[in-house]
């Protein structure tokens, strides 16, 4: 089943309560268990909470109904504390000086987590055990500083004083009178409670005990008439427990059915999505397909053009060159005309003379060098010297030129004779020589003869003989270094 929205305990702070001197607890949204031995606190929370939920101070007929010993409690024994010290009912009392007491009740709203508080201030005087009172409603959770000025709880006016400083003013409430607040509270905080049920039913709630009889706890604390029929409420009971758990099933299966109704959907969304996706993708295929063929055509459209274009462009081209080509035979024809193949013939015969020329320079060049050699020598004409720089100028006539030749030829002839001539000497010197080696060996075999025959007697001197023998042969020698100064048909003038 859905939950519905309603107020929630959420929390409970007690300011000097019975034996609690500050304590905040926390509930949680569901059901919440008070344990613990007997006289550890469970009533004294419990009555807290009463006299808040009732908006009654006086506290007869309900203090300490939860408790196992039935013992009557007043309100200013949970104001000051008081405690059992002794065995013979002896007591005392915790606070001995004027003090306040705050009980308050946190309220929040299951649905948006809104918070808003009930609670109630006692200022106890404890010369006369005077008390004065004031409820309380605010907008908001528990306040952080707990409803206290440092170690001590506020009085009535400090938190009177508080709420008209931090809060507007229907923000909050005061008032000191119970049935004033007890309307309040069920027709506006807690959300139109009946007043006569929900009190009558909450102090039935709280003394009950878990060893009475079923047919009793229905009688006392669910239906208020007498004659009534346990089988019926029980078959009543089961059937509404069987109706109920077929419902919360129900409801399950409703969730179910709409997770998957909401599921369908989110898949039908897809697929309409993915339809129209699919389509515009398809849609935009075409459109590219149209526009890749319009661009074709509009390329073989241009290409078409460019290509009237190069015919056209070829066809004036073919008329320009035969329009040139004409221009051409008519050129040779007038060339023919005027002469043009003779001076072509004349000009590579002028080409051939002058590569001719050419050659006959280097080789003019070079037979005037090798003139240049014979100036040098003595035997050498002033005239022929004279032919050869003209030559080497190319200033030279014919018959200079021919007397030149005649020169060269007589001087090569002379120089022919010479080395003839110088050949015959040279033979004849290495004769004489090969004789003089003999008689050089002889006389020096005949001289160690006689030196060794005349002893005592002064030896023959060969150093006349050597003397003649040596002007001999150098006269020979300088006839040979003369003739030998001629070479390769020059005359090389020596100083003998």
């Amino acid at each position: 089943m859905t939950n519905q929205n309603f107020e929630a305990l959420s929390r409970i702070l007690l300011n000097n309560w019975h034996y609690i001197t500050r304590k905040t607890l926390s509930f949680h949204e569901e059901i919440n268990f008070f344990t613990g031995h007997s006289g550890s606190g469970k009533s004294t929370v419990i009555d807290a909470m009463q006299i808040l939920l009732y908006a009654n101070t006086d506290g007869r007929g309900f203090f300490n109904k939860a408790a196992a010993d039935d013992s009557d409690r007043n309100l200013i024994e949970y104001l000051r504390g008081m405690v059992n010290i002794g065995e013979n009912n002896e007591f005392a009392y915790l606070r001995n000086q004027n003090f306040s007491t705050t009980i308050a009740l946190e309220l929040k709203r299951t649905d948006n987590g809104e918070c808003q508080c009930v609670g109630i201030i006692f200022d106890v005087e404890t010369a006369t055990n005077e008390i004065s009172r004031k409820f309380f409603w605010h907008k908001g959770p528990l306040w952080e500083n707990e409803y206290r000025t440092g170690t001590r709880t506020m009085t009535i006016d400090e938190m009177t004083s508080y709420l008209q400083v931090h809060y507007e003013k229907d923000e909050y409430f005061t008032t000191s009178h119970n049935e004033r607040f007890r309307r309040q509270l069920y027709d506006v905080y807690l959300g139109g409670l009946d007043s006569e049920k929900f009190p009558l039913l909450f102090k039935r709630a709280i003394p009950f005990r878990m060893n009475i009889r079923l047919e009793d706890f229905v009688k006392e604390y669910i239906c208020m008439e007498q004659d009534i029929h346990i089988e019926d409420m029980q078959e009543s009971v089961m059937q509404y427990g069987r109706m109920r758990k077929k419902i919360e099933d129900t409801f399950v299966e409703i969730g179910y059915l709409k997770e998957m109704r909401s599921l369908y959907d989110s898949v039908l969304e897809k697929d309409e999505e993915i339809r129209s996706n699919t389509y515009y993708f398809r849609k935009m295929e075409i459109l590219d397909y149209q526009t890749r063929i319009q661009a074709l055509k509009d390329k073989i459209r241009l290409s078409g053009e460019e290509y009237t274009r190069q015919e056209e462009r070829k066809e004036g081209l073919d008329v320009q060159i035969y329009d040139l080509t004409k221009q051409g035979e008519e050129l040779l024809r007038q060339i023919s005309s005027t002469g043009y193949e003779d001076l072509k013939n004349q000009l590579e015969s002028a080409r051939e003379l002058v590569n001719h020329l050419n050659k006959s320079v280097v080789k003019w060049q070079q037979t005037a060098d090798r003139l240049n050699a014979w100036i040098d020598e003595e035997s050498t004409s002033n005239q022929t010297i004279w032919d050869i720089e003209e030559f080497e100028k190319n200033t030279i006539d014919e018959e200079k030129l021919a007397r030149l030749k005649k020169s060269i030829a007589q001087m090569q002839e002379e120089t022919e004779d010479t080395k003839k001539e110088a050949e015959s000497l040279l033979r004849e010197i290495k004769k004489r020589e090969r004789q003089t080696s003999e008689e050089l060996t002889q006389l020096k075999a005949g001289a160690r003869l006689i030196q060794s025959t005349w002893n005592g007697q002064k030896p023959f001197s060969s150093s006349v003989f050597f003397k003649r023998r040596a002007r001999q042969w150098r006269f020979t020698f300088l006839r040979i270094f003369w003739i030998s100064g001629m070479r390769n048909g020059e005359m090389r003038q020596r100083d003998i």
